[in-house]
């Protein structure tokens, strides 16, 4: 037997053994998200946001495919996430979003991460772990323009930047700031813009020079061109899901699915409950649905009852409460419902934003609690 066939019948064999429950992500449909916002971008730069393992769609498998797509930029919120993908063999420059505490700073600059600075703690421990390391720190600085979150004052800007200017091992490569209403108020969004406006100029007035000067996130890149400057920070968009409730956008495509199998199914009579502290009692004949995923795969225990699920493009209601590791879910309206059919949970008919909307959440904590006990194929 040659090499390839092996290779194939193991492939065979590791397939048929997987878990029913899965994350499907379409990296094609990355690719065109991410083809399209650089055919509007084509004089900024582009930061991938990759978070929260890719918000939930895998960091390696998608970072490496956004970085062989040409982005500038890979946007992480821990250390260890940057660190993971400089591991993954990663080479594209990867910042870190929020500010981490002095005490990390010798990791960050041994994996060549560039860190997000708004403390002089941090800043100073940056510049002595540069000395002893012998490199360079590049930085951004995070200005607080409206956010409350972290960010030097708009005070205190000018004077931070300037002790930046004198040092020997910290470089300023970019400010940035963040919006936390671009999707929602536009006066209050209009202001941090104006606000980020006159900090950077009066920088550059004095001879500081700021090579990238960044705010915009999704909502912004699709609703405040002048926000855009000449790098923009773009996660939920990419994973071609709205950052704008009731905005519909054809043109970028959800890039991941979840999917799962009926594991058995039967019909209880009425007056019988399902699940935990009995929250469905059947008025009548009911056939139950079980699905192997649950809570501990990100699946809401608030859906219980609420949501549904997608079974012979039919929906299937939630019945009962979710559990950790199933939910049940009513197809006694699909007659032909059996044991390993499959089962749609996430995908164009049901909407990350229409699980959001059904639990009072927004879509980025719905994708990004997508568990590691999925497993993720890659299509």
């Amino acid at each position: 037997m040659s090499r390839q066939r092996v290779e194939k019948e193991r492939y065979i064999i590791i397939i048929s053994i997987m878990r029913p429950s899965r994350v499907e992500i379409d990296l094609k449909k990355l690719e065109d998200n991410i083809k399209k916002i650089k055919e509007k971008l084509t004089d900024k730069k582009i930061l991938a946001v990759v978070k929260a393992d890719a918000y939930g769609h895998g960091a390696v498998a998608v970072s490496s495919r956004a970085a062989a797509m040409g982005v500038d930029f890979l946007g992480v919120g821990i250390a260890e996430e940057g660190i993971e993908l400089r591991n993954a063999g990663i080479q594209t420059p990867i910042i870190i979003l929020a500010q981490e505490l002095k005490e990390r700073a010798e990791e960050i600059v041994l994996f060549n991460l560039i860190p997000t600075v708004c403390s002089r703690d941090f800043l100073e421990s940056l510049e002595r772990e540069g000395k002893r390391q012998n490199k360079k720190v590049t930085i951004f600085v995070m200005v607080d323009t409206g956010m409350g979150r972290y960010g030097v004052s708009a005070d205190e800007f000018i004077y931070f930047i300037k002790l930046i200017k004198d040092m020997s091992f910290v470089e300023l490569l970019g400010v940035m700031s963040h919006f936390p209403v671009a999707d929602s108020e536009k006066d209050f969004t209009q202001k941090q813009i104006d606000k980020f406006n006159e900090l950077t100029k009066t920088a550059s007035s004095l001879g500081i020079e700021i090579p990238i000067k960044s705010m915009a996130n999704s909502a912004a890149f699709l609703l405040y061109e002048e926000s855009l400057f000449n790098m923009v920070r773009l996660g939920l968009l990419l994973y071609g899901i709205s950052p704008v409730k009731n905005i519909n956008l054809s043109e970028y495509k959800p890039v991941m699915k979840v999917k799962s199998k009926i594991s058995f199914i039967k019909t209880i009579p009425p007056g019988h409950s399902v699940s935990y502290c009995r929250t469905f009692i059947a008025k009548e004949p009911t056939t139950v649905a079980t699905v192997p995923l649950g809570y501990a795969d990100g699946y809401d225990r608030a859906l219980s009852n609420k949501g549904w699920m997608m079974v012979h493009g039919k929906k299937a209601p939630v019945i009962g409460n979710v559990t950790m590791d199933t939910t049940m879910i009513d197809v006694t309206s699909i007659a032909e419902a059996k044991i390993g059919d499959e089962v749609i949970v996430m995908n164009k008919e049901i909407t990350a934003w229409d699980i959001a909307k059904t639990i009072g959440t927004i879509p980025y904590e719905i994708v990004s609690r997508m568990g590691k006990r999925l497993p993720r194929l890659y299509v």
